[in-house]
């Protein structure tokens, strides 16, 4: 009896084990907004999307492959912390808007009118979630109920992201002569900042090396470590040297244009 108790506690740990590292799946919406049959191969699976539909992909954590109509092969990761994300073959340009006010019945709050009405768009192959950071998908409707069901209760006032697929404006006319992925071209430098602090360039020296061993690391511990000390030194960078965005809990260091470390999933290669 003792034998077979251990046993199943022996499964119960592996199988927890396995799920909380390799075993979830992130959600990409493959999206077809042009007015034009399109055909791709993701890991060997044949989709046809007629044109304005979608289907929601779940993808596991690791290594991809997507074969283009023109025999174009991407391959692409998808890290630990991944928020899913859309893949776009067409090419198409996605609006961002990320002016959604809400704010809770026990508060009255004067908004101040945007600075600008100008939206911001995105036209990347694969339009990454952690490094936009959107709380509504595309065709996902931002109500107000639904908004206080994405938020703790005790918040009062927040300001959502929404990204808008093409084929969400009823009144555009989308359409593409010949569809084509919007692929990165070649991978640029890092931006090193022009300050001669011996002590700011060891840290940013530090996060350029976690940046590159972060983009080459499958081991989900691994990931998760690096991440750890990713947020450490620039929380450090954003007290002492004032560096970076966003705040104390959530720093940003996109201005030193990172290939791995804000990022849910990468393209790691293009050929054929």
């Amino acid at each position: 009896m003792k034998k077979i108790l251990l046993l199943l506690l022996s499964i119960f740990f592996i199988s927890c084990g396995v799920n909380n590292s390799t075993n979830k799946e992130y959600i990409f919406y493959l999206d077809n907004p042009s007015n034009k049959d399109i055909e791709i191969i993701l890991d060997s699976k044949i989709y046809k999307l007629k044109p304005k539909t979608y289907e929601i992909l779940n993808l596991k954590m690791g290594e991809h492959i997507i074969e283009l109509s023109d025999g174009t092969k991407v391959y692409f990761k998808i890290f630990a912390n991944s928020k899913g994300g859309i893949i776009n073959p067409t090419g198409a340009t996605y609006t961002i808007d990320n002016s959604i006010r809400y704010q809770s019945p026990r508060v009255c709050v004067d908004w101040a009118e945007p600075e600008s009405t100008i939206l911001s768009t995105i036209d990347d192959f694969i339009i990454d979630k952690n490094y936009i950071d959107w709380e509504y998908d595309i065709f996902e409707e931002a109500t107000y109920e639904s908004m206080s069901k994405k938020l703790s209760s005790n918040v009062d006032i927040y300001v959502f992201t929404k990204i808008y697929s093409p084929s969400e404006f009823k009144d555009a006319n989308y359409d593409i002569e010949k569809p084509k992925a919007n692929l990165p071209k070649t991978e640029s430098d890092y931006n090193i900042p022009n300050n001669k602090d011996k002590a700011f360039q060891s840290y940013i020296k530090q996060i350029i090396d976690l940046d590159k061993a972060y983009k080459d690391t499958n081991d989900v511990k691994t990931q998760r470590k690096i991440l750890k000390e990713y947020d450490k030194i620039a929380k450090i960078l954003w007290l002492k040297y004032n560096f970076g965005e966003g705040t104390y809990d959530k720093v940003n260091l996109k201005i030193l244009n990172l290939k791995s470390l804000d990022r849910g999933v990468i393209i790691t290669k293009i050929g054929e």
